[in-house]
C-alpha cells in the first residue's frame, strides 16, 4: 500500500509540474475595425450594433456633447496602426496572466503578442482586487473572460490556468498571497484537484467585487504540500494539515 501511495503522490507532483506549462490557444470574436479614413462613416453603424453588446463606440469619434473629459484628449484623426489602437481609444486594454501569476500587456490579435510585464505593485493590487467575470463585452469572449474596471479603464485579461495565481502560502497565518500584496484565507479542505490540468485550485473572494474565483496554486506551493498529500487505493486524495486529515475533492475540469 505504501508503494501505491508513493507512486500516486509522485504522479500527482508530475502532473502539477506539467500544469505550470503551456498556454491555451487564443480565440476571440474579432471586433469590426475601421481605418481612420472611414472612421466617421463607420462609427454610426458601429454604435448601433454595439447597443446590444455594451461594447461602446469602438474607438470612433463620439458626439462632442456626449464626450467624457478623457475623450477630449484623443486625436481621432490619427491612423490606426494595430487593432488595439482603436480599442485603446475606448480605454479598453488587454492583459495576459501566465501560470506563475505574472501580468503582461497583451495584443488582442496575436497569441504571443506580449508587450512587457507589469511590475508596479500598486497597479497589480488594483488590477487583481477589481477582477470580475466579463458578462457584457461579448466581442472579447471567450478568450478574455475576466476584466478589471478602474474608473474609465477596462482591463480585459486572458490567462494560462486561472486569472488568480496564488504565489505564496503562510502556513502559520493560513493565508495565500496573490497579486502583489493581496491576501486570502487558506482553507485546505476547500482545495480541489483538477484531473485534466493536474493543478490544485483554491477559492477566493475578490476584495472589491466579491467575485468568487477558483484560483490556482503556483507550483512552488504545490511542491511544498505534496509531502502532506496522500492517495488511497480508490484514488481519493487527502491532505494532512496540522494534525487533521482533510479530503481533497477532485474534478475532471475546473472552470475558474
Amino acid at each position: 500500500r505504501s508503494l501505491f501511495v508513493a507512486r500516486s503522490v509522485m504522479k500527482l507532483l508530475a502532473s502539477l509540474l506539467r500544469s505550470q506549462r503551456g498556454r491555451p490557444s487564443l480565440s476571440f470574436s474579432k471586433p469590426r475595425l475601421h481605418s481612420s479614413s472611414s472612421s466617421t462613416s463607420s462609427s454610426a453603424s458601429s454604435s448601433s450594433s454595439s447597443s446590444s453588446t455594451n461594447d461602446g463606440n469602438r474607438g470612433g469619434r463620439p458626439d462632442p456633447e456626449d464626450m467624457q473629459p478623457w475623450q477630449k484628449w484623443i486625436n481621432y484623426d490619427s491612423p490606426y496602426k494595430a487593432p488595439d489602437d482603436e480599442l485603446n481609444r475606448m480605454r479598453h486594454y488587454f492583459y495576459y496572466i501566465n501560470n506563475t501569476g505574472r501580468l503582461f500587456r497583451a495584443r488582442i490579435d496575436k497569441e504571443d503578442g506580449l508587450e512587457g510585464e507589469i511590475r508596479d505593485e500598486r497597479f497589480k493590487d488594483r488590477f487583481f482586487s477589481q477582477l470580475r467575470r466579463n458578462v457584457n463585452y461579448v466581442s472579447y469572449l471567450p478568450s478574455y473572460s475576466f476584466l478589471s474596471i478602474n474608473l474609465y479603464d477596462h482591463y480585459f485579461c486572458r490567462f494560462a490556468v486561472s486569472p488568480v495565481v496564488f504565489t505564496d502560502l503562510n502556513p502559520e497565518q493560513e493565508e495565500l498571497k496573490f497579486g502583489a500584496t493581496l491576501l486570502a484565507p487558506f482553507t485546505p479542505e476547500d482545495m480541489k484537484y483538477c484531473e485534466s490540468s493536474g493543478a490544485l485550485f483554491h477559492p477566493v473572494s475578490i476584495p472589491k467585487t466579491q467575485e468568487s474565483i477558483m484560483g490556482v496554486l503556483a507550483s512552488s506551493i504545490a511542491e511544498s504540500l505534496v509531502h502532506s498529500i496522500g492517495v488511497d487505493e480508490k484514488g481519493n486524495y487527502s491532505i494532512d494539515w496540522k494534525g487533521r486529515r482533510l479530503p481533497i475533492a477532485h474534478e475532471k475540469n475546473i472552470i475558474p
